[in-house]
């Protein structure tokens, strides 16, 4: 179409080449490249691409890693700010507002179905500063029907770094452990 136009070059210059012919543009192409055109490359697909190549092979290790130091990191937690009696599950929780520290423990039955009595649960919460020790202690109890109930306490913020609570209900007990969040 377009053989029969001059294009403008300068002086001692040679006139640029044009191939617009698919197979004289490939024709100096690299083998990988000719082959892709020819249709003889197909890309791996699936779960192959994994496995495909090392750098592949490696980034699926690495991945794998990753996962079961994170599943394993939070198996062996210290805090311990969940617990679970019968159907009943407790979550601790402590934070510091305002140089107070608050402490509330979450009772819910996680099934549908209703409790067949309402049951009495206690609970005895210690404070623990930074030395270790039992700074205040508290005890609470309630008469838990159904839905989500809480017990909470507070203490003056004297460097409390944890909340050790020992939950009671049906003559099992439980020892939850919640750092205070700043």
């Amino acid at each position: 179409m377009f053989e029969d136009v001059e294009e403008g070059h300068a002086d001692g210059e040679e006139p640029v080449v044009y191939r617009y012919n698919r197979e004289e543009r490939i024709e100096k192409a690299p083998k990988i490249v000719q082959e892709y055109y020819a249709g003889g490359l197909r890309p791996v697909r699936g779960l192959k691409v994994l496995f495909a190549n090392k750098s592949n092979r490696f980034v699926f290790m690495a991945l794998i890693f990753f996962i079961a130091a994170a599943w394993i990191y939070t198996g062996l937690n210290n805090t311990r700010s969940y617990a679970k009696i019968n159907d009943l599950s407790f979550e601790l929780q402590a934070f510091v507002y305002d140089e107070e520290v608050y402490s509330s423990l979450k009772i819910v039955n996680k099934k549908k179905s209703k409790a067949s009595s309402p049951q009495k649960i206690t609970a005895d919460f210690f404070i623990i500063n930074s030395d270790k020790e039992v700074s205040d202690k508290d005890s609470l109890s309630l008469v838990y029907e159904s839905g989500e109930e809480y017990l909470r306490t507070k203490c003056h913020d004297y460097d409390i770094i944890r909340v050790d609570a020992i939950v009671e209900t049906d003559g099992v007990k439980k020892e939850l452990s919640a750092n205070v969040k700043r």
